[in-house]
C-alpha cells in the first residue's frame, strides 16, 4: 500500500518545547522525589506514559501538595489563580506552558483589565480554555460554535453589553470558523456603533497542519488520522478531512489498524495519507507507515 505522510506530521513546536523540557529537567533525576504533572503534558496516551516512566505522577488538583513538591504545568497552561494556589502551598512551579497559549493568556489579561468584555472562541471543557480564562477572573464569555455566536450577538443587538469586546480564540481552533464568528460579531457590534478589537491568537502551524491534511484528503484514496481523543487540534484535523473524504478514520494507537471495521475501510485504498495531532510522536507516526506499508 502507497502511504504519503503528512511533511507537518508528528509533534507542534510547543509541544515539543514541553517535552523537551521535562525530559531534560526529569529523566533519570526523580529518585523518590515528590514530582507531579497537574493534568496530561499534552492529549496523548503514549506520550503520558513516557513521562509516568520518569517517575511523574499525574494529578488533577493542587489540594494534596505539600511545600516542596515541584509541579508541572502542561502546554495547555493554567489560570493566574491555579498558580497562586500552588506557589501559596510552597510548591515549585516548573511552567511548560506553550508560548503561544501564553501569549493568549497575557492578550487575555491584559484587555480585561481595561474593562474590555473577553470573549474566546473555543471549547469550553478543554484545559486551555479554562486556563486562558482564569486570567480574567474566570467572567469571559466562551462560545464554542455559531448557534453561541448568534446568541451572543443577540445580546450585543438588545444591548445587554456595553463595555467593549475582545474577540481571542483557543490556539486549535478552526481559522475558517474564527473568520465567520468574528464577521457575525463584528457586524452585531458595529450596527450598535460600539468598538470590537480582533486577535487572531490561533497557532499558525495549526492552520499550516490543516492546510496540509485537506489536501491530502483529496488525493489520497483513504485517510488515517492519528491523535488523542481528547486533543482539539486532531478533532478539528478529522472533521477536515472527514468531510472531504469519507474513507477517513482516526485512531489514538497503531495496534488500532488492527480493528475489522478499520481494516475494511482501508481494504480497497490504493493509497493512504497519514496524518497527525499536534501531539503525536514521531514513533507512531511510522509505525503506522510501516504496519500499512507491509500490510500490518
Amino acid at each position: 500500500m502507497n502511504c504519503k505522510i503528512a511533511k507537518t506530521a508528528g509533534f507542534c513546536g510547543g509541544v515539543k518545547k514541553a517535552f523537551l523540557m521535562v525530559e531534560k529537567r526529569f529523566k533519570g533525576k526523580v529518585n523518590g522525589d515528590r514530582i507531579f504533572i497537574l493534568g496530561s503534558l499534552v492529549h496523548n496516551e503514549n506520550v503520558m506514559k513516557t513521562v509516568a516512566d520518569m517517575g511523574i505522577k499525574k494529578i488533577d488538583s493542587v489540594d494534596s501538595l505539600e511545600e516542596g513538591d515541584v509541579v508541572i504545568i502542561t502546554a495547555h497552561g493554567v489560570g493566574k489563580d491555579v498558580l497562586e494556589n500552588i506557589k501559596g502551598k510552597g510548591a515549585e512551579v516548573f511552567d511548560a506552558t506553550c508560548p503561544k497559549v501564553s501569549m493568549v493568556q497575557e492578550c487575555a489579561k491584559e484587555y480585561f483589565e481595561k474593562c474590555f468584555e473577553v470573549v474566546i472562541f473555543g471549547d469550553k471543557s478543554h484545559k486551555e480554555i479554562r486556563g486562558i480564562n482564569g486570567w480574567c477572573e474566570n467572567e469571559a464569555k466562551i462560545i464554542s460554535n455559531f448557534k453561541e455566536t448568534e446568541k451572543l450577538v443577540k445580546e450585543i443587538e438588545k444591548g445587554k453589553i456595553s463595555k467593549p469586546i475582545l474577540l481571542i480564540s483557543q490556539t486549535t481552533q478552526n481559522i475558517d470558523n474564527f473568520e465567520k464568528v468574528k464577521k457575525m460579531l463584528t457586524a452585531a457590534v458595529n450596527k450598535q456603533k460600539g468598538k470590537i478589537k480582533v486577535i487572531d491568537t490561533i497557532c499558525r502551524a495549526t492552520f499550516v497542519r490543516q492546510k496540509e491534511a485537506l489536501e491530502i484528503a483529496k488525493e489520497a484514496g483513504a485517510v488515517v488520522v492519528i491523535g488523542g481523543k481528547s486533543s482539539s487540534n486532531t478533532k478539528q484535523l478529522w472533521r477536515i478531512v472527514k468531510k472531504e473524504n469519507p474513507k477517513t478514520l482516526w485512531i489514538e494507537d497503531p495496534q488500532e489498524l488492527k480493528n475489522k471495521k478499520n481494516e475494511r475501510l482501508l481494504k480497497n485504498a490504493k493509497s493512504v495519507g497519514i496524518i497527525s495531532g499536534a501531539s503525536t510522536p514521531t514513533y507512531d507516526i511510522e509505525k503506522v507507515d510501516k504496519m500499512l506499508t507491509n500490510g500490518y
